[in-house]
């Protein structure tokens, strides 16, 4: 994973308001809630029109490849609400979502699949909302 995440002013306001909310703490262990804390304190922190294309901000679509198997996935790294309206949706809670969040195109994140962790390459974003002029989600 990239040492320096990137966040925008928008998404860190959200995400941290979601870190302090109820919903928050019943859908994921206390562990992932730090950790993201601790991603959202020690990141840079852009305004939204000058985020880079190649940083995943909530409701960006990539493409990840697997380290061991070559296999690709698509996922959209969405809030714990919006789920059910993506298609290929990651929670922003969930284990994959949380490692996906402001990171770039050539970070690879950890995601535990039945026993083991495999290691995914960002190789694309696909739709990131900044890039699109859609600022204000």
């Amino acid at each position: 994973m990239n040492p320096t995440l990137v966040f925008t002013e928008t998404d860190r306001r959200r995400l941290g308001g979601l870190l302090l909310s109820h919903e928050a703490r019943t859908q994921a262990p206390w562990g992932r809630l730090d950790e993201l804390l601790w991603q959202l304190e020690s990141s840079e922190v852009t305004d939204s029109e000058s985020v880079p294309d190649d940083v995943v901000t909530m409701h960006s679509m990539v493409r990840l490849v697997s380290e061991s198997s070559g296999a690709t996935m698509t996922r959209s790294v969405v809030y714990p609400e919006d789920v059910d309206l993506f298609d290929n949706a990651a929670s922003v809670l969930d284990p994959l979502g949380s490692s996906l969040i402001g990171c770039e195109v050539g970070d690879t994140v950890d995601c535990r699949q039945g026993d083991g962790v495999d290691r995914w390459r960002i190789v694309d974003i696909f739709y990131q909302p900044e890039r699109e002029g859609h600022l204000h989600r």
